[in-house]
């Protein structure tokens, strides 16, 4: 492990002179195929990447045994890539304990059909990553004491979350490529914060839990955080071979960037805390360059993306800017509360009723006591969040935009405290809600968003671009991020 220390600031990686050297997930599966080193060589390496930085980043919660795992064939995309799994899914022979110590440690008997697409696109999984309790807040800090996921640029800081560890294991170099899932931004987040690659995917493209699939709004998805654009293009046509939803356009396996596009730039917030500078000013920048390189830019507001009259309730017809502008935030909050009670039910029957209500964190008590207050109001959340998909989709067509182009966050990394979970319930959501102004929307819509690497704030920690598109159009937001990181190649934790 290395530990550069200027003034206040720490980062820490874990590259070192092993078989993974600087390799990202595709170089390491280029080389197992190609006989330069063994899969186990490559999970060595990466265990012992993991054990030398772990103890700054605190990104770990169990490790696997991978010898245990049934073999995936020697022709799969991403054969013996060492990985990590998050520990909201069930993977055999490891404690599903989302983030929390408020159930048992009890090991899965089964992998469940999330784990088993991992694994059928030849990943090697090494451990399960930290998340805060549920993958409710967008910060790996706990009430309870224990150690909060750190961000590796500077590890006063949080690496975001909720695919908190898995972003700090591969910002450090410890691992080249991990899973993650996101409900509100979980993958894009700590993207963002960690100058990595995260795609969220269109609801439906990859293979999820099954309990999420009843949820009257399905906002989670699974995915990979990665260092490359062609890691997670990868990753995403491997997976895609596992399971193909039909229902769906193809993405392929995208391999560069694609045709001009017309794409929006949109600087708003769907809060009211706007964006801080700092975020907008380098997405403005990238924008000026992908004009110069033959993209037709529009700067748009939310207001531009009004979709016509859309009937949000019954008796009284509003549009769809209003409903962004007055209501969205409010009946996001109120289906978050309903997800914690959710998550908490089926946590509960995995661990086989086995649970201690107090040991939960702070926050979550006071999620499950909103989203129980909310009931009522629960029926017309639905209703009108079911409607934002459509909206969503009318948009790309009313503006003529392949693509929206908007800062990730908005704001930057925060220090670690800022979102303790142990502060006063209010005072938590407005620092919540005034950092993640922007991605819950694709979560809701359903549509894909991915986020890459946008330079660096006054801190030295990275920021994110976020680019979205309609629903299935996967391969044109891929092709836009490897734009990118033509234009300005993505710095790696040790450069």
């Amino acid at each position: 492990m290395t530990i550069d220390t200027t003034d206040d600031a720490t980062r820490v990686h874990a590259y070192a002179d092993d078989v993974l050297g600087t390799l990202d997930a595709t170089g390491v599966a280029e080389a197992i195929a190609a006989g330069e080193f063994a899969s186990r060589e490559a999970a060595d390496a990466a265990t012992a990447r993991i054990r030398t930085v772990d103890p700054e980043v605190a990104a770990v919660r169990w490790w696997a045994r991978p010898e245990a795992a049934p073999p995936a064939p020697s022709s799969a995309a991403l054969y013996g890539v060492p990985s990590a799994i998050k520990e909201n899914v069930p993977y055999a022979g490891l404690a599903t304990t989302v983030g929390s110590t408020a159930f048992g440690t009890t090991p899965a008997k089964r992998s469940s059909p999330v784990a088993e697409q991992l694994q059928a696109t030849g990943l090697t999984i090494l451990a399960s990553t930290k998340m805060p309790e549920f993958g409710l807040t967008a910060s790996a800090e706990f009430a309870s004491g224990r150690a909060p996921v750190r961000n590796p640029w500077n590890i006063g800081y949080s690496a975001g979350g909720s695919s908190s560890g898995a972003a700090a294991l591969v910002a450090s170099g410890a691992l080249p490529i991990a899973h993650g899932n996101d409900g509100g931004g979980s993958i894009r987040i700590p993207a963002a914060l960690n100058g990595l690659v995260g795609l969220k995917v269109t609801r439906g493209r990859m293979v999820g839990m099954p309990e999420m699939r009843v949820l009257p709004v399905n906002v989670v998805c699974e995915g990979v955080l990665t260092r490359t654009v062609r890691d997670t293009a990868r990753y995403v046509a491997a997976a895609e071979r596992h399971h193909r939803n039909p229902a769906l356009p193809p993405v392929g396996h995208v391999r560069g960037a694609g045709r001009r596009r017309r794409i929006g730039l949109v600087t708003e917030s769907v809060t009211d805390y706007g964006i801080a500078d700092e975020c907008i000013a380098p997405v403005r920048a990238l924008a000026d360059e992908l004009a110069g390189q033959g993209h037709e830019i529009v700067e748009l507001s939310m207001r531009d993306l009004r979709l016509g009259d859309l009937q949000l309730d019954d008796g009284f017809v509003d549009d769809f800017l209003h409903y962004l502008d007055s209501g969205f935030v409010e009946d996001f909050l109120h289906y978050w509360g309903f997800l914690a009670a959710a998550e908490l039910a089926a946590s509960a029957v995995a661990a086989g009723g086995r649970m201690s209500v107090g040991d939960l964190d702070p926050v979550t008590r006071s999620l499950l006591r909103s989203g129980r207050e909310s009931i009522p109001s629960m029926p017309g959340a639905i209703r009108r969040l079911r409607r934002v998909a459509a909206g969503y989709e009318r948009g790309f067509v009313e503006q003529g935009v392949d693509a929206i182009l908007s800062p990730t966050m908005t704001r930057t990394a925060p220090k670690i405290g800022v979102l303790d979970p142990a502060l006063p319930f209010d005072e938590f959501m407005s620092r919540t809600i005034a950092m993640v102004g922007i991605t819950p929307l694709n979560n809701v819509s359903g549509g894909p968003a991915i986020s890459v690497p946008c330079g660096f704030d006054g801190a030295g920690l990275p920021l994110g671009a976020q680019f979205a598109g309609p629903a299935g159009m996967e391969a044109t937001l891929l092709e836009l991020a490897y734009e990118v990181e033509e234009l300005r190649p993505f710095a790696r934790i040790d450069g």
